[in-house]
C-alpha cells in the first residue's frame, strides 16, 4: 500500500533514519525539520499520515498536532507522535491534542510499520467514504432527500390477486399510505386460453 508520510522531527538525525526506513518500504518520503514547515507541508502536500516529534524549537509537537486537527481541511490526517517523552502524562497530553497514536524512541519497526499501515488504510477507508457521501451529496441523496423521494406513500401500484379477500385486504393497508392502486382482475380469462 503505497503512501505518503510527513516525517516531522528537529534532529536530522531522526529523519535520515525514519525516512531510510518507510522509503525501503516503498512509502513516499516528505520532510520538515520544524513545525512551521510541518503545518505548510501538511496544507501543501496532503500527506497520509505525520510521524510528529514532540520535542522541537518553537511550535512544539503538541501545538502542531492541536492546529493539524483543528483545520477542516487536514482534520482527517493521522498523526503519530514519535518521542523520547514516555511519562504517562506526556501520552496524554498528546491524545489530547489529537494524535492518533503515540510511540516512544526508540521504536520498533515492525511496532512502526504496523501502525503505518493500519492507519494509512483507515484514513484511505475514510477517504472513500468522504468521496462517497460528496457524490450523494452532488446526486441530492442526502440531507433528508432520500426519504422525500422514497417516503412509500402516494405511490402508483398495479395489484394483481384472484382473491376478492386477499386484495381487499391489501388494499385497505395501501390505502393509509394515499398509495393510487389500479386492480387487474386475474380471474379473467388471458388471450389465447
Amino acid at each position: 500500500m503505497s503512501a505518503r508520510i510527513l516525517i516531522v522531527d528537529d534532529q536530522p538525525a531522526s529523519i535520515k533514519m525514519l525516512s531510510a526506513k518507510l522509503t525501503n518500504e516503498y512509502y513516499q518520503v516528505l520532510t520538515a525539520e520544524d513545525g512551521a514547515a510541518a503545518l505548510e507541508a501538511v496544507v501543501r502536500d496532503a500527506p497520509d499520515l505525520v510521524l510528529l516529534d514532540v520535542m522541537m524549537p518553537g511550535l512544539n509537537g503538541f501545538q502542531v498536532c492541536e492546529q493539524i486537527k483543528q483545520n477542516p481541511q487536514t482534520t482527517h490526517i493521522p498523526v503519530v507522535m514519535i518521542t523520547a517523552l514516555d511519562s504517562r502524562e506526556d501520552k496524554v497530553r498528546g491524545l489530547e491534542a489529537g494524535a492518533d497514536d503515540f510511540l516512544t524512541k526508540p521504536v520498533d519497526d515492525t511496532t512502526l510499520f504496523s501502525r503505518v499501515r493500519s492507519l494509512v488504510r483507515l484514513k484511505h477507508m475514510l477517504e472513500q467514504w468522504r468521496m462517497r457521501e460528496a457524490t450523494s451529496e452532488r446526486l441530492g441523496l442526502v440531507g433528508g432527500t432520500v426519504a422525500a423521494m422514497d417516503s412509500g406513500t402516494g405511490a402508483d401500484i398495479i395489484l394483481i390477486d384472484d382473491s376478492t379477500v386477499q386484495r381487499d385486504s391489501i388494499i385497505d393497508a395501501l390505502d393509509g399510505d394515499n398509495d393510487r392502486v389500479s386492480v387487474i382482475d386475474d380471474t379473467m380469462p388471458r388471450a389465447g386460453s
